[in-house]
C-alpha cells in the first residue's frame, strides 16, 4: 500500500507541475496534495481509477503539446488566416471559431476590444464552420467565404466579417451571398481547393487539440474554451504580458 501511496503522490505532482499556472506548488496547492494522499489513504480503492485518470490526462496534454509545434507555423505564421492586431505581437491568441456559432458571435467584438485595449496582442481566426458543415445541402459556407475575402479583397474583409457576425442564427448558402452581393465580393464566394484544405486542416487541428465547440481560444499555452468577457480575457493577457 506504501509504494501504490507514493506512486499516485508522484504522479499528483507531476500533474499538478503541469498545471498552466504553477512552475511550483504554493502553500495551498501543497496542502490540498497532503489532503488527496490522505484521503487515498483512507480510501485505498479510489487509487487505481484516478492513476488511470492522471496518467491518461498527461499523455493527452504531451500529445497536444506536440499537436501545437508541429502546427506552430500554419497557426501563429500563417497570413492566410484572417487576423487583426499587432503587426509584432508579443503575444498571439488563436481563436478558433464559426460564424454561425451564438458564442463567437459575443465573443468577436471583446477580441477587437482586446486588440484596441493590448497594442502587443494579436489576434488570429482560425474558421471552422461546425454548424454549416452539418447542412448536405450547402455548398457555400461562411468560412471559406470569409478566407477568401480575406485573401482576395482585404479591404472589405471587415465589415464582411462585422456582417457575417450580426447575422442572428446560423448561416446558409442564402445569407452567404447577400453578404457578397452587399459588398460586392461574389468573386469569393467560390471556394478553391486551398480554402477547402485549409478549412479542413482547422477542423482537424479542432479535433486533434481536444475541443469540443467554438469559441476555442489558445491563450499562451493553454487552451481556453468558451466565451469569455473582457475582464476575464485581461486576467489571462495580464498575466502573460
Amino acid at each position: 500500500m506504501k509504494k501504490i501511496t507514493i506512486a499516485i503522490m508522484a504522479s499528483l505532482s507531476l500533474f499538478a507541475a503541469t498545471n498552466t499556472y504553477a512552475n511550483a506548488l504554493n502553500n495551498t496547492q501543497q496542502s490540498q496534495l497532503n489532503d488527496i494522499v490522505s484521503m487515498l489513504e483512507g480510501n485505498p480503492e479510489l487509487i487505481p481509477n484516478l492513476h488511470q485518470g492522471i496518467t491518461g490526462y498527461l499523455t493527452q496534454q504531451n500529445q497536444i503539446d506536440q499537436i501545437l509545434v508541429q502546427n506552430h507555423d500554419y497557426l501563429y505564421n500563417n497570413p492566410k488566416h484572417p487576423q487583426f492586431g499587432s503587426s509584432n505581437p508579443k503575444l498571439t491568441i488563436i481563436n478558433f471559431t464559426d460564424y454561425s456559432c451564438p458564442f463567437c458571435k459575443k465573443l468577436d467584438p471583446v477580441l477587437h476590444q482586446v486588440a484596441l485595449s493590448y497594442p502587443d496582442v494579436r489576434v488570429v481566426n482560425v474558421l471552422v464552420p461546425l454548424i454549416e458543415m452539418r447542412n448536405a445541402l450547402s455548398d457555400k459556407n461562411s468560412a471559406a467565404f470569409a478566407i477568401n475575402v480575406w485573401n482576395q479583397n482585404k479591404d472589405k474583409f471587415f465589415d464582411v466579417n462585422e456582417t457575417l457576425i450580426k447575422k442572428p442564427g446560423a448561416h446558409d448558402n442564402r445569407s452567404v451571398i447577400n453578404v457578397a452581393k452587399k459588398f460586392d465580393t461574389e468573386n469569393s464566394l467560390k471556394t478553391s481547393e486551398e480554402t477547402q484544405d485549409m478549412i479542413e486542416k482547422n477542423y482537424q487541428l479542432f479535433n486533434q487539440l481536444g475541443m469540443r465547440g467554438t469559441p476555442a481560444m489558445i491563450i499562451g499555452d493553454q487552451i481556453v474554451p468558451g466565451y469569455l468577457p473582457f475582464e476575464e480575457l485581461s486576467k489571462r493577457i495580464d498575466s502573460l504580458l
